[in-house]
């Protein structure tokens, strides 16, 4: 079966090429989450991706993206020539329908993401007029993370699809009304990380506690970097990379905390690498939020898959299969997390890199993207038996 993926996904190289050394690195968890699924259905079988790139003003200078048609293994990307200007969403609707109906010949199927609504409408569309089944990918629910976007057609996706890929089973039970055939994927594991061994003699030589993402208030950000100075670790730094709303006030914290270092925005590859040297990765997303029963947090594959340890709160999201391969912080208050943070690195260099090389197997033996991939073709040749 050949799938046809309408979403804003362009290639690792060619959002490295794009917005390498910007400001802002446009929906970066999204953007990951959506290559490496492409990379495992490609794994199976071919995949042509319909992209338009974002060309917004706060992170590009020209006001118009052209990239060349590209292979990446078994996909192939068509980019559709972006630019900013009111015509925007009109442009990205006809191009994308027009090219979704062009491709969907013989044994096909649409895969559309349900939050990127103008490219969304049209590979629904177009499967509806070629009588394909179309899969919507849900990652966020949207009242939670709307930023005052129009709510009414990302709304109207999520009902119409004829099978659905969410993070969570709460998602499921929220909108999946009908009952229609999903498959839950909380995330990807990087199938190409059994590449990148492991090793201790790659750690830097001071301990460190890192900290990869988005770094706004509501992440947690702020108790995490008080817990750590409250835990008063000798020999150990926080390192911290990303941007967000805390990103002014951390700056002011990390030229005065000579322990506490805020290396601003990297490029994917580059945080994996820093991942791979540390001593501790960190995750203080707050467990009592609203949206974390309806989502999951990518960087927690990211994090188990380069070996190094992960300490994270213990959010009501995380399947139980999980929970052996990861340390947590019960009390999400600085002190609490102060405790977690002595109590993890108490233990020696050589037992945090069993625990973490443990939760490497883990989810590249069982969630890598090319394992996950496969279930949503599973569905689909089930569903067309039908």
């Amino acid at each position: 079966m050949k799938i046809v993926y309408a979403a804003s996904c362009v290639s690792q190289a060619a959002y490295e090429r794009l917005y390498g050394g910007a400001k802002a690195m446009p929906a970066f968890q999204a953007q990951k989450y959506h290559r490496l699924f492409i990379e495992g259905l490609a794994a199976h079988t071919h995949v042509d991706v319909i992209v338009c790139p974002d060309a917004e003003s706060s992170v590009l200078s020209s006001r118009v993206v052209k990239l060349p048609q590209e292979t990446v293994g078994n996909a192939t990307y068509r980019y559709i020539w972006g630019f900013r200007g009111p015509f925007r969403r009109v442009h990205v609707f006809f191009s994308t329908f027009f090219h979704c109906l062009r491709l969907l010949g013989g044994d096909s199927a649409v895969i559309i993401d349900c939050l990127n609504q103008m490219s969304g409408l049209a590979g629904l569309l177009a499967a509806r007029l070629r009588g394909k089944h179309c899969v919507g990918i849900v990652t966020d629910i949207p009242q939670f993370f709307s930023n005052g976007q129009p709510l009414g057609l990302a709304k109207f996706l999520m009902r119409h699809c004829t099978d659905y890929v969410f993070l969570t089973e709460a998602m499921n039970e929220l909108l999946n009304q009908k009952g229609r055939p999903h498959v839950v994927l909380e995330g990807h594991a990087d199938a190409a990380m059994e590449r990148c061994l492991p090793s201790l003699d790659r750690k830097a030589k001071k301990r460190v506690c890192l900290y990869a993402g988005r770094i706004d208030l509501i992440y947690g950000i702020q108790r995490l970097v008080e817990g750590f100075l409250l835990a008063d670790l000798p020999d150990t730094e926080l390192h911290i990379y990303g941007s967000g709303d805390f990103q002014e006030e951390l700056e002011k914290i990390s030229a005065e905390t000579p322990n506490v270092f805020y290396g601003g925005l990297l490029l994917p590859s580059q945080v994996v690498e820093k991942e791979m040297e540390a001593t501790l990765l960190v995750n203080p997303r707050p467990s009592n939020e609203k949206y974390v029963r309806y989502s999951f947090p990518s960087k927690t594959m990211e994090y188990m898959s380069t070996g190094t340890p992960v300490l994270m709160t213990k959010l009501p999201c995380l399947p139980e299969e999980y929970l052996p391969y990861l340390f947590f912080i019960r009390d999400e208050t600085p002190q609490g997390i102060a405790q977690a943070l002595r109590e993890t690195l108490r233990l020696s260099d050589e037992a945090l890199f069993q625990q973490g090389c443990a939760a490497r197997r883990f989810v590249l033996e069982q969630r890598s993207n090319v394992m996950q991939a496969a279930k949503v073709l599973e569905m689909l040749e089930r569903n067309r038996k039908k």
